[in-house]
């Protein structure tokens, strides 16, 4: 892991997934970069010098952010290894994908809400979006996670092959804490699964991946992120590895897996796609 993208908005959330940036950096030793947006519906990077100076006010944000940004992360978040800060103007979504692709990220860390949230108001947010069409893992986090934390992870799947891929990506990050990992697979009412086919299927997930530490669960409840989030409570886990399909093309009202747990719980999700 060589890049790990923070979106910071001077938020509670943003500052929780800088700590935790901090924690996988000092890890990994990836470097950290800090992405600011100064948000508007400009399409600030197409604008002319001429037509820029029209927008005084995003001018003057984009100063402030400038010279504030360094001093304030420096106090609330102190590290010896440097950050480094992108200050952007423009739909923030659409700039924080933007720079994941400009700069080639491993990892996005991301605040569960940003600046501004409004309770139930998750429908059409940046993080909504960023989970949808990032390009590499995101870490979605309500609060910070340190060290411990990251001991113990509860891997969620149906344990297909695609999801043994998927978990190939995240691996080193697995392997850098040492983590043992809680294959869990939620047993619904509306998808029942034999114990002896949810075996198999872990069974399989295992094979290849002997360095590591396993351990295999089957989780009864009515829904799936209900099971998931009380298996967590059960076993003092405070995060959780997700595989995704590409819903970067799905309404914004269709509220996935991922988005829910983070709505109705605590958990950082770290979202992972095929």
């Amino acid at each position: 892991m060589k890049k790990i993208l923070v979106p910071f908005d001077f938020s509670s959330y943003s500052l929780a997934a800088l700590k935790t940036a901090q924690k996988i950096s000092s890890k990994s030793e990836a470097e950290i970069i800090c992405v600011t947006i100064i948000p508007s519906e400009v399409d600030w990077d197409l604008l002319s010098d001429d037509a820029k100076k029209g927008h005084s006010d995003l001018i003057d944000e984009y100063e402030e952010a400038k010279e504030v940004l360094p001093e304030y992360i420096q106090v609330i978040a102190p590290t010896k290894a440097p950050i480094r800060q992108i200050i952007r103007i423009g739909v923030p979504n659409e700039l924080i994908l933007r720079v994941i692709q400009e700069e080639n990220v491993d990892l996005v860390v991301l605040g569960a809400y940003g600046k501004g949230y409004l309770e139930g108001n998750f429908i059409g947010s940046t993080l909504q979006k960023v989970l949808r069409k990032a390009t590499c893992p995101v870490l979605a986090v309500k609060e910070a996670l340190d060290g411990n934390d990251f001991r113990k992870v509860a891997f969620a799947s149906d344990f297909s092959p695609k999801a043994k891929l998927a978990f190939d990506k995240i691996k080193p990050f697995i392997k850098l804490f040492k983590s043992s990992v809680h294959l869990l697979y939620v047993n619904i009412p509306a998808h029942f699964k034999a114990t002896s086919e949810i075996i198999s299927g872990m069974n399989a997930f295992i094979k290849g991946n002997e360095e590591l530490t396993f351990h295999q669960h089957e989780f009864n409840d009515s829904e799936i992120e209900k099971g998931m989030i009380a298996f967590a409570a059960v076993q003092h886990i405070k995060w959780i590895i997700l595989v995704t399909g590409d819903h970067s093309h799905a309404p914004t009202y269709q509220i996935g897996t991922t988005e829910t747990l983070l709505f109705k719980s605590d958990l950082g999700v770290l979202s992972l796609k095929y």
